[in-house]
């Protein structure tokens, strides 16, 4: 195995484990912020603009990461 194949299954890993933990994390959080009736609470108006786009951005940042991951993986699969 090459250093470079190493490097590559290093990093496909752990992409893949911060995006799906990043995923779950920001799921978590909009779950449990929802009321019985299925709205999301927010304590002010600037948490209710910023919290969304904060998480948007992270759950896109999550999704990339696994993306990257699985395609870092597949290279070193397709190099051996």
């Amino acid at each position: 195995m090459d250093r470079n194949n190493a490097v590559l299954i290093i990093f496909g890993i752990l992409a893949l484990l911060i995006g799906i933990v990043l995923k779950l994390y920001i799921g978590r959080r909009r779950f449990y912020r929802r009321n019985s009736l299925g709205a999301e609470g927010f304590k002010n108006y600037k948490s209710s603009l910023l919290t969304p786009l904060w998480e948007n951005f992270l759950t896109l940042a999550g999704g990339l990461l696994i993306i990257l991951g699985i395609l870092s993986l597949a290279f070193v699969r397709w190099m051996l």
